[in-house]
């Protein structure tokens, strides 16, 4: 009883302090399963950081924590943290990285400090590498990151680099192929005739390494990838499909008769933050080709995630409409992909499923 006591006396201390700052009995509750008999002490040396170790305490809580233990406002610790809250929001609106200028500016206007207090504990965190600066034309158009974007972004350039120059190819007799022979047999068994424009799709997405289909509603994507299809299960290739939302998912399979699985279905999500996903490089998936629908909602992350997952021999296919929904998390693979002018795109820009004069299709 007596070492039960001495026990929960701890705990009751904590508790009160924390409760006495304005701390939820829950959050409080986190607070002491983080740190322990130590709570106090870290809460009041540096009470940012909760909103780096703790789940559910943002800036404007742990802000609210040190105002009231007296911290001043420009101490280095708070500019710190309000300048890594300011470049988590540009994140928040789908940004990978805000320049130097309006990062100053949006954690000086939060902080409600001059911009020069903020300039300094900007480079100290460039520095500790808790963000990272990329060159810009000019020092107020240095690229800021936080780290995830940066690495993701990079990763994403760098494997689609390395997927396009890899030896390794699960589909290298398609370019020897007599591909008019191809197309005839294709335009019996659908018993139409494929445009121009779609038999260069088809014949893209088995000769390219990565590839991008795009067009708005109506101008035959679903068409080219059931031609893919066909071509590939004739010759015996393996095929994936995947699109971001359980939706577009089922969508994509209704359309194709083919199992299509949600990305993270694909990659095989896990609750560990160290290793989301259990299929990357040293797990790959199993496939000559796989093919990606509604790729304009893929984020910077999940996209590196995909490709990390994609084995140097597979070939990628990323089907989508840049003017559709774009992703929810930070990024815009698809249209960046496009603008890159580094991977195969194939734009279709004629009108099949209704009459070309069509004001839904047209303005769709």
């Amino acid at each position: 009883i007596a070492a039960a006591w001495e026990e929960q006396k701890h705990i009751k201390e904590i508790m009160i302090f924390l409760q006495s700052h304005g701390v939820s009995t829950g959050l409080a509750v986190k607070i002491y399963k983080q740190y322990g008999d130590e709570a106090i002490a870290i809460v009041q040396r540096d009470p940012y950081r909760l909103a780096k170790d703790i789940y559910g305490v943002g800036f404007k809580t742990a802000d609210k924590i040190a105002r009231q233990l007296g911290m001043a406002a420009d101490a280095p610790e708070r500019l710190q943290a309000g300048l890594r809250y300011a470049l988590g929001q540009f994140s928040d609106d789908g940004h990978c990285f805000a320049t130097r200028a309006q990062l100053l500016e949006a954690a000086a206007a939060l902080l409600e400090v001059p911009r020069e207090a903020c300039t300094a504990q900007l480079d100290i965190l460039i520095r500790m590498e808790e963000v990272i600066a990329e060159p810009g034309d000019a020092p107020e158009t240095e690229a800021i990151y936080l780290p995830p974007f940066f690495y993701a972004e990079r990763g994403v350039a760098n494997r689609i680099r390395a997927l396009q120059t890899a030896s390794l190819d699960r589909l290298a007799h398609f370019r020897a192929l007599d591909w008019d022979a191809a197309y005839t047999w294709l335009d019996q068994q659908s018993g139409f005739k494929l445009a121009t424009q779609q038999r260069e799709a088809v014949r893209m997405a088995l000769t390219q390494k990565v590839s991008i289909l795009t067009g708005g509603p109506g101008t035959g994507k679903t068409t080219i990838v059931g031609s893919i299809l066909r071509l590939l299960g004739a010759h015996g290739g393996s095929v994936l499909l995947a699109a971001p939302t359980g939706r577009a998912a089922k969508r994509l399979s209704e359309l194709t008769g083919k199992p299509a699985k949600t990305l993270h279905r694909l990659l095989e999500f896990s609750p560990s933050p160290a290793h989301p996903f259990l299929r990357d490089q040293e797990n790959p998936l199993d496939a000559a080709l796989i093919i990606v629908d509604e790729s304009s909602m893929l984020d910077v992350l999940l996209a590196n995630h995909l490709l990390k997952a994609v084995s140097l021999g597979c070939h990628l296919l990323l089907v989508g409409d840049v003017d559709q929904l774009p992703s929810v998390g930070p990024g815009n693979v698809l249209r960046d992909c496009i603008a890159s002018g580094a991977v195969p795109v194939t734009r279709l820009e004629v009108i099949f499923r209704q009459a070309e004069d069509s004001f839904i299709v047209v303005n769709a």
